[in-house]
């Protein structure tokens, strides 16, 4: 399996993520690691799987994160496996918002299949990942990796038979 992790970050914090969910993806195959500033429009090329991750701010993903999705053709993801992670205050979602609640819609709308609800990766106010949250990550991308294993399976098996 190829994986892309696609993100955005300003202290640090999801970027730390973003290197923890791409080492434990390289269990499964190749990865790419790509800040979302310098992420093409096709950098899921060739992909199997496509993750993408940003801080929490004013509720939404960055400006770099959102400037990425708006540099895709329309339905530009259709069919590939993907995933959105965030940072955030560990504050109810209502009041913090959801970096990740907003790729992920993102992603859907340039026709992406979703393999797993968002996650979230919990930062302190100084701005620090509480503790943790880093050696969750690959717990994560495993589940992540699992998932795209198996709807890949779904989709040979619902392939037609070539006589």
């Amino acid at each position: 399996m190829k994986s892309v992790v696609v993100y955005g970050s300003r202290s640090g914090n999801t970027r730390a993520i973003a290197q923890a969910i791409a080492g434990a993806l390289e269990e499964y195959g190749p990865v790419r690691l790509v800040a979302a500033e310098d992420a093409s429009a096709t950098v899921w090329d060739h992909c199997d799987l496509l993750v993408v991750g940003s801080p929490t701010e004013g509720r939404h993903a960055s400006p770099p994160v959102r400037a990425f999705f708006d540099r895709l053709p329309s339905h530009a993801l259709r069919g590939l496996d993907a995933a959105a992670f965030d940072t955030r205050l560990d504050w109810p979602r209502l009041l913090s918002g959801s970096a990740a609640s907003d790729i992920r819609r993102r992603l859907v709308d340039a026709g992406a299949n979703i393999l797993m609800q968002p996650e979230s990766f919990k930062v302190t106010d100084k701005p620090s990942l509480r503790h943790g949250e880093v050696e969750r990550a690959p717990i994560w991308a495993r589940s992540l990796a699992q998932a795209a294993h198996e709807d890949a399976a779904r989709q040979a098996m619902a392939q037609p038979a070539v006589a």
